[in-house]
C-alpha cells in the first residue's frame, strides 16, 4: 500500500484523534447505568461487596471464583471507600485508558501506520464488550485491569530482541500482577512463553523450539504466575459451588448443543470484522509476513479455546481477543489489494462495511437496560438487523442469551454479507492482479 503524503497523513492523524476523544467522551454522557440491584448485578455484586468489605475492614468473603480477584476490590475499597462505586468507575477507566495506549504501541510494532493504529483504538473504544462503553454501564467489574496487563505482556514480547534477565522480570512483575485482578491474565504470560522460545511448525506437533535458553528463562513467570494462583485458591476462602472442571463441562455441553452460540458471538462482539479476516485468511500476503504472526496466532487460538470452554457468557470471552483481531485488520486494512483497488470497488466494499459494523455494534445507541432482570430468558427481539432493535433489554445483544431462532436469523444475516464482501473482495484481487 503506498504511503499517504505528510500532509494527508498529518490530517488523519488529527481527525482520528479528535473522533477518539469526541467518542470517549459520547459514551460516558450517554450511557446510562443499569438498572437493578443498585447498578451493581451478576458478576459485579460480588468485586462490590468485596471493596464494601475491605473499605469496613472486614474479611473479604464471596463467591468464587470472584474471590480470588482481589486486586481491583482491594484497592477501591483502600482508595475509594465513601464511594465505591466511583472508584471501580475510575479505576477501570484509568486501566482501560492505558490499554489504549499499550495497544496503539503493540500495533505500532507490527508497522502499521499511525492512522491504522487510532483507527484501531477507535474500533476499541466503540466495541460495546469494550471497557469505554461496558463501564459505565456496569462499573465493578474486573476485565480491564486484566486485559491492560495482557496487552502489555504481548507487547513486551513484541519488542524484545534478544530475552535476558530483565525482560523476565519485567514479565514476571506484569504477570503477577495481572494474575492477582484476574487469572485471565496468565495467557499473556503463556503467549510471552511461546513466543520468545518457539514457533508455530507445519509438522507435527506443530510447535518449534527455538531457543532452550529462553524456555528456561521463561519458566520464571510461569511458576510466578501458577505458583500466585495457586496460593489465592489456598489462601481465601471463597463460597459456593463453583468448580473449575464442572463448568468446563457445562460450557462444553452448552455449546455442543448449540454452536451457533459460538459462532454467532464472534459478530456480536466484532460485527463484520471476523468475516472480512476469513474471506482474506488464504491471502497471507494480506497480513504481511507470516513469521510476524505467530504469537498472535497462538494467542488468538487461546482465546478461542477460553471462549469454547472458560464461561457461559461466550462474547464476553471472545472480546478479550481484541489485541490479535484489530491488529490482523489493521494489516488487512493497509495490504489488501482491496485498499489499492479503483474507486468503485473501494466504495463497494468500505461503505457496506462502515453501515454494517456502525448497525453491529449499534454505535450511536447505549447498551441496554435489564429492568426485569431477564438477561438470560429476554424473549425474542421485535428487530434484528445484523442486531437488535427497537423495545430490546440486555439480553437481545448477547449470542448466548439470545432465543435460538433469533440467533438463526442473525447469522443469516452475518452469511449474506459474507457472500457479498466475498464477491467484492475477489473482483478486486482479481482485477488487481490483472493489471500487475
Amino acid at each position: 500500500m503506498k504511503r499517504m503524503p505528510v500532509t494527508r497523513t498529518r490530517f488523519a492523524v488529527y481527525f482520528l484523534t479528535t473522533v477518539i476523544v469526541t467518542t470517549v467522551i459520547y459514551y460516558a454522557l450517554s450511557q446510562p447505568p443499569i438498572s437493578i440491584e443498585g447498578g451493581h448485578p451478576y458478576d459485579a455484586q460480588e468485586y462490590y461487596t468485596m471493596a464494601a468489605q475491605v473499605a469496613a475492614g472486614e474479611p473479604v468473603s464471596a463467591l468464587r471464583p470472584f474471590a480470588y480477584r482481589v486486586a481491583l476490590p482491594f484497592l477501591v475499597g483502600t482508595l475509594f471507600p465513601e464511594d465505591i462505586a466511583f472508584g471501580f468507575q475510575s479505576l477501570n477507566l484509568v486501566f482501560s485508558v492505558a490499554t489504549l495506549g499499550v495497544l496503539y504501541l503493540f500495533l505500532r510494532s507490527f508497522q502499521l501506520s499511525v492512522p491504522t493504529c487510532l483507527l484501531m483504538l477507535l474500533l476499541f473504544i466503540c466495541a460495546p464488550q469494550g471497557p469505554f462503553r461496558f463501564v459505565h454501564f456496569i462499573p465493578s467489574y474486573s476485565d480491564p485491569p486484566a486485559l491492560f496487563f495482557i496487552v502489555s505482556l504481548l507487547y513486551l514480547n513484541q519488542v524484545i530482541e534478544r530475552l535476558d534477565v530483565r525482560a523476565v522480570l519485567v514479565a514476571t512483575f506484569l504477570g503477577l500482577t495481572g494474575v492477582l485482578f484476574r487469572e485471565i491474565a496468565i495467557c499473556g504470560v503463556m503467549v510471552f512463553a511461546f513466543g520468545q522460545s518457539a514457533s508455530l511448525s507445519s509438522r507435527l506437533p506443530f510447535v518449534r523450539i527455538r531457543s532452550w535458553r529462553n524456555l528456561g528463562l521463561c519458566v520464571l513467570p510461569l511458576a510466578a504466575c501458577s505458583t500466585t494462583i495457586a496460593l489465592l485458591h489456598l489462601g481465601i476462602e471463597g463460597t459456593g459451588g463453583y468448580r473449575y472442571l464442572p463448568q468446563i463441562a457445562g460450557v462444553i455441553e452448552l455449546l455442543s448443543r448449540q454452536p451457533d452460540i459460538f459462532i454467532l458471538s464472534w459478530f456480536t462482539t466484532f460485527g463484520a470484522i471476523p468475516l472480512v479476516l476469513a474471506l482474506a485468511a488464504h491471502r497471507a500476503a494480506a497480513f504481511g509476513e507470516v513469521t510476524e504472526y505467530h504469537s498472535v496466532a497462538i494467542f488468538l487460538i487461546g482465546c478461542i479455546l477460553l471462549a469454547l470452554f472458560s464461561g457461559f457468557h461466550t462474547d464476553r470471552i471472545v472480546f478479550w481477543s481484541f489485541p490479535a483481531v484489530f491488529l490482523l485488520f489493521g494489516a488487512f486494512l493497509e495490504r489488501h489489494p482491496v485498499t489499492t483497488a479503483s474507486i468503485e470497488y473501494k466504495l463497494a466494499f468500505f461503505i457496506p462495511l462502515i453501515i454494517g459494523q456502525i448497525l453491529a455494534w449499534r454505535v450511536w445507541l447505549p447498551i441496554p437496560d435489564d429492568p426485569r432482570a431477564e438477561l438470560f430468558d429476554p424473549g425474542a427481539p421485535p428487530l434484528l438487523l445484523l442486531s437488535a432493535y427497537g423495545e430490546v433489554t440486555l439480553g437481545h445483544v448477547y449470542a448466548s442469551t439470545l432465543p435460538s431462532a433469533s440467533r438463526l436469523i442473525l447469522l443469516g444475516q452475518y452469511l449474506a454479507v459474507m457472500l457479498y464482501f466475498g464477491i467484492v473482495l475477489r473482483l478486486a484481487s482479481g482485477r488487481k492482479l490483472r493489471h500487475v
